[in-house]
């Protein structure tokens, strides 16, 4: 932390948020958001695989075969299931692979020319391959409204409990972090246009709960600190990069071990792997951005600006007294 040695470096940080949120916006509102199956639905097919077939190398056929027609794969998983056969109508147990992707809107041309593909390519009867049928997604508007008003009380939590435990500008450096560690977030899933799930949802509020436990323990720290009569004469940014340095180490190493579980996640091949992956590694580096930088150098900022203030409203007022005594002063000598 040597860059931040004398002063955060808030200007540069709030441009550099900004920018990367107003581009984010841009993108938004010209390509829309990807979402995963899990939050805007897809399509969906089945593929009933014969005894004796390996299931791995099947599903990369499969996998293949929908790469040829621009489908990315959101993901794929074996289930047993009860399948009739080609040539009577007697039900057989057997692996299916069900694959799921993002891509609505796929014509019946289109579905058929897959459907035939995919049979061709695994040397199979095309009646055990399913078209591609669109799906909804498993997750409704209530859940959204429920996480949604279950965010908002977390933010409302820790906003009063920084304004009764430190001061009202703590309790709104708070608000200011939580929002921007979520919103900052988002912007960059939409800038490299990284599908939005689930787990992509569940990383962001988990490292934001983090990132304010750690801006607790900070805050905690500056309160203790600014008591201290050696502290009385800096400024309160200087007094919180001391008080930072202090507290933040063990949760760095945390913020570390979780980004590289995120980077070991990329060698997996399936898809969802890689969604969790580049999730977790935005989580890990914006919670990092936000506690180490945002949140306490806003708090410090706002404290700063009221002292200056406080110390012109001071200086004014010993203005006007000396101003008032100098006046009564020759009010005495002329008077005698």
């Amino acid at each position: 932390m040597k860059f931040m040695q004398k002063k955060y470096p808030l200007l540069v940080s709030a441009i550099i948020s900004s920018v990367i949120i107003v581009i984010s916006l841009f993108i938004l509102g010209f390509f829309g958001l990807k979402l995963s199956v899990s939050l805007g639905g897809g399509s969906r097919m089945e593929v009933s695989i014969e005894e004796g077939v390996s299931i791995n190398a099947s599903k990369n056929t499969i996998i293949d075969v929908l790469h040829e027609h621009h489908i990315s794969i959101d993901s794929s998983f074996v289930e047993d299931k009860y399948v009739a056969g080609v040539d009577d109508e007697t039900e057989y147990l057997r692996k299916c692979i069900v694959i799921q992707t993002a891509k609505k809107g796929i014509s019946d041309e289109e579905r058929a020319q897959i459907k035939a593909d995919i049979a061709k390519a695994l040397n199979t009867d095309i009646s055990y391959v399913s078209e591609l049928e669109e799906i909804t997604s498993s997750t409704r508007a209530k859940d959204v409204l429920f996480v949604a008003i279950a965010v908002g009380i977390i933010i409302v939590c820790f906003f009063v409990f920084g304004w009764i435990r430190y001061s009202l500008f703590a309790g709104l450096s708070f608000i200011l972090s939580f929002l921007h560690n979520i919103i900052l977030f988002l912007a960059l899933i939409i800038l490299t246009r990284v599908q939005l799930s689930v787990i992509s949802l569940i990383f962001t509020l988990v490292m934001s709960l983090i990132m304010s436990v750690i801006l607790v323990n900070i805050f905690e720290k500056f309160k203790d600190a600014s008591k201290l009569q050696a502290n009385e004469k800096l400024a309160a940014s200087e007094v919180m990069i001391s008080c930072e340095k202090q507290v933040v180490k063990p949760y760095l190493i945390i913020l570390a071990v979780a980004l590289l579980c995120s980077v070991m996640l990329l060698i997996v091949p399936a898809n969802y792997a890689k969604i969790a992956s580049v999730s977790g590694i935005f989580a890990c580096l914006v919670t990092a951005y936000t506690s180490l930088i945002i949140g306490p150098a806003a708090y410090a900022s706002i404290i700063e600006v009221r002292d200056m203030n406080e110390k012109a409203r001071l200086s004014r007022n010993d203005t006007i007294n000396k101003s008032i005594k100098n006046k009564i002063k020759k009010n005495k000598q002329t008077n005698n």
